[in-house]
């Protein structure tokens, strides 16, 4: 009677491991690091590429940042790309999509720079989820959350997107100020400066990198030869700019429109913060495991003294 009792303890303890098995995430880490991810957003319309602008954000009043690897011939990117813009509808949201380009002989968008900069991004967690580094369709939300495919996780892609977006960005900083500015004097001349921003950590900040990168976006290029029947694909990333340093100033080529004059400079600022390994012995078990381990050792006298009786 004791072992029944102390199996049923162990069963009681590792039911709650189940429950959680058997309920799949709506979102995989886009990084394999909680601690990193995109945030920034500041856009720069340069038009005619003759007229200076500038812009400044609170760190607080930031967008969310979506980027979207996507293809013109992609059918099932249509329905994802569909539920994500109803999902940030009336939100502050700055979309980008790469376009699939290496080895490509339909899409005529992306570049070997926006390939580069998504798979060096979110390549291995895109492998280790779908199998591939670079799957249409993939929705990433403030460089953290990743959405394979287009099957909803919970009731619908649009309610999976939007819960999304309700967490946030869940960087380290908690107040200061972006800027980001184009001066076209003598070229391209783009500057930016994000020295002020103020980490939220209570004691000493663990070690933290910022990398900024400039993408030139389009807001609406016509392609009426794509497969997938969009004809007008939005959001376009013709190409990326990793940056150096807090604030800077760098003189950049300006991809040409695909037709317009739509064409955006968007600052998006990539983060990391570096956690060192724990002093000590590390317990390779989880608390439930520990739990369930304790409760095995309680049962073990018990079960001696059933067979001594």
């Amino acid at each position: 009677m004791r072992t029944v009792l102390a199996l049923a303890m162990v069963a009681l303890l590792l039911a709650p491991m189940g429950a959680l098995a058997e309920s799949a995430p709506i979102w995989t880490t886009a990084r394999h690091q909680e601690d990193s991810g995109t945030f920034g957003g500041l856009k720069l319309a340069l038009g005619n590429g003759t007229v200076s602008a500038s812009t400044t954000s609170q760190y607080n009043d930031l967008p969310n940042i979506i980027e979207v690897y996507t293809a013109t011939w992609c059918m099932n990117c249509v329905s994802s790309e569909h539920a994500m813009d109803q999902a940030t509808e009336g939100t502050d949201s700055v979309l980008i999509h790469y376009h699939r380009h290496w080895f490509e002989i339909e899409d005529p968008f992306g570049s070997n720079s926006t390939e580069e900069r998504w798979v060096a991004a979110y390549g291995d967690s895109s492998k280790d989820n779908v199998g591939t580094e670079r799957a249409a369709p993939t929705s990433v939300i403030d460089g953290q959350r990743m959405h394979s495919g287009s099957s909803p996780k919970g009731t619908s892609l649009v309610d999976d997107y939007s819960q999304s977006l309700l967490v946030g960005n869940r960087a380290w900083f908690m107040d200061g100020t972006i800027d980001f500015s184009v001066d076209f004097t003598d070229g391209a001349t783009f500057s930016w400066n994000f020295d002020n921003l103020v980490f939220s950590c209570a004691d000493e900040c663990p070690p933290q990198t910022t990398t900024p990168w400039i993408l030139f976006v389009e807001d609406s290029a016509r392609f009426e030869a794509g497969s997938n029947g969009l004809d007008d694909y939005v959001h376009v990333a013709h190409s990326a700019v990793q940056l150096d340093g807090t604030n800077g100033t760098a003189t950049l080529d300006i991809p040409t429109a695909s037709d317009g004059e739509d064409m955006n400079a968007v600052l998006l600022i990539d983060w990391n913060v570096e956690h060192p390994p724990e002093p000590g012995f590390h317990n390779p078990l989880p608390a439930v495991g520990i739990a369930t381990f304790l409760s095995l050792l309680a049962a073990i006298p018990l079960t001696r003294a059933s067979r001594q009786e």
